[in-house]
């Protein structure tokens, strides 16, 4: 076993290393949420060199180290070094106001070694200045990527902390400890995308189904590219969403294990998802009618919009979400051309709002907090009964508006027998209050269609509601 001298200091890396996330990605993406305009500045800061753009950058904001992504392995690795009477050192790269905002919460460290508003203390520069602290004598480094190499030359013993293997051979110094995470990436990539949440997309269809354009191959083949299209384009907006939300999911109960919040994916691979996902999906969506691209484009900078602004408005919000689910059922219209009417389309707004309401209750009902402002929200606990009104009301108007279809000219056209339609009323009575109900006992997760198409009495009902949409046309 390689041994080592508990006299000589141990150095520890921040981003990557102590905690499972950058530092300065994570403050750009907060400051960009803050205020985006910041970002034509953020582009003049970077000729200024990285030690001024990561000086001003935490000029502006500050990380919460509360509920940060810590590697409790390495935690537990510093106390035990520190139980023996081992000098610990925060060395990094990261701007001294971030560096000694973490130390000073977690009060493990002798020595913070950080950039500041001159000078990057990275790489070479990182090894001369810890050699400049320790007189030339030997010193112990803990570090994660391939700039690291560099302080290695220069210390005694490594600890590697889930260090590309390809750079393993690269340090020739004794390695005391090679930590390795756990690898997830394909379960990682597939929660953080929410590919069970495409299942959202399937609205695309209802425009297909409600026109009964059943024989037609060409509208189903649209519809499949439609529901592909959103599909990518709605993980582009997860990841988005994630990476604005960062600090706002870690203080959440549930959403402090998405991926990204957790550490399991790291920004730049986000960012660079996002991307990519939007850019295949808007290639997807340029091969169907030209409306469809509109409303997917719109769909895109609504859902941007919600994400730096709308979502901490009250009601806008959730009229937002509302919208936002709607245009689902308008994309289906316009992939296949078919005529959207404005009987589904009011149905839509009233049903969705309702739904979008739910997650909002469902939110405050989890708080802890009885009085302060939801987090990242522009609600508090006491606005539940108005809230409750609002979307009970709404689902019912949404039946109310189905109801007056039954008897219209719209509705004698596509039915043979439109009265059964009538069935399909205490069927939805049933099933919205039902939800409302499961929302009130803390039964319900935070995303309603979610929930109810995993939900046996969801999926139950939709078939009898499909059954007599069947009779009602051929009877």
């Amino acid at each position: 076993m390689i041994s080592h001298n508990p006299v000589t200091p141990l150095c520890i890396d921040l981003d990557g290393t102590l905690i499972k996330t950058d530092t300065l990605y994570e403050s750009l993406f907060l400051l960009l949420k803050k205020r985006p305009l910041y970002l034509f500045l953020c582009l003049f800061w970077l000729f200024k060199g990285k030690a001024a753009f990561k000086y001003e950058i935490s000029k502006r904001v500050l990380l919460d180290p509360t509920h940060l992504p810590y590697n409790q392995k390495i935690i537990d690795y510093i106390y035990a070094e520190k139980n023996n009477g081992r000098e610990i050192w925060l060395c990094t790269a990261a701007n001294e106001k971030i560096a000694n905002c973490i130390a000073g919460h977690l009060n493990l460290f002798n020595r913070v070694i950080a950039s500041n508003k001159k000078k990057n203390i990275s790489a070479k520069n990182k090894a001369n200045s810890i050699l400049s602290f320790t007189q030339g004598k030997g010193f112990d480094y803990a570090g994660n990527s391939k700039e690291d190499i560099s302080v290695w030359e220069k210390a005694d013993h490594a600890i590697l902390v889930d260090l590309p293997k390809k750079f393993v051979k690269n340090v020739k110094i004794p390695i005391l400890l090679d930590y390795r995470s756990e690898n997830r990436v394909l379960s990682s990539w597939l929660k953080e995308l929410r590919v069970h949440q495409w299942a959202k997309n399937f609205l695309i269809f209802v425009p297909f189904l409600a026109a009964h354009q059943l024989g037609n191959a060409e509208t189903i083949i649209n519809c499949i590219i439609a529901f592909i299209a959103f599909s990518l384009c709605a993980s582009s907006v997860y990841l988005l969403n994630d990476l604005l939300d960062l600090s706002a999911d870690r203080a959440h109960k549930k959403k402090k294990y998405r991926p990204l919040a957790s550490g399991d994916i790291s920004i730049l691979h986000g960012c660079i998802g996002a991307v990519l996902f939007l850019t295949v999906s808007f290639l997807i969506g340029m091969t169907l009618p030209t409306n469809f691209l509109w409303v997917l484009i719109s769909y895109y900078i609504i859902t941007i919009s919600y994400s730096f602004y709308f979502k901490t408005k009250t009601v806008i919000d959730v009229t937002t979400l509302a919208l936002l689910y709607s245009l689902r059922v308008i994309a289906g219209a316009a992939a296949t051309g078919i005529f959207l009417s404005n009987w589904l389309l009011s149905f839509s707004m009233f049903l969705f709002f309702s739904l979008a309401v739910v997650k909002r209750v469902v939110e405050l009902k989890d708080s802890n907090d009885s009085e302060e402002k939801l987090k990242g929200r522009g609600y508090y606990p006491s606005d539940l009964p108005i809230l409750l009104a609002a979307g009970i009301s709404s689902g019912y108007i949404s039946i109310h508006i189905f109801v007056l279809y039954i008897d219209s000219f719209a509705s004698s056209k596509l039915y043979s027998n439109s009265n059964l339609l009538y069935l399909i009323a205490p069927i939805l009575f049933i099933w919205l209050t039902r939800i409302w109900i499961l929302t009130w006992r803390n039964a319900m997760n935070e995303d309603p269609v979610a929930f109810a198409i995993k939900d046996r009495a969801s999926q139950l009902m939709c078939v009898l509601i499909l059954l007599i949409i069947i009779s009602a046309t051929w009877l």
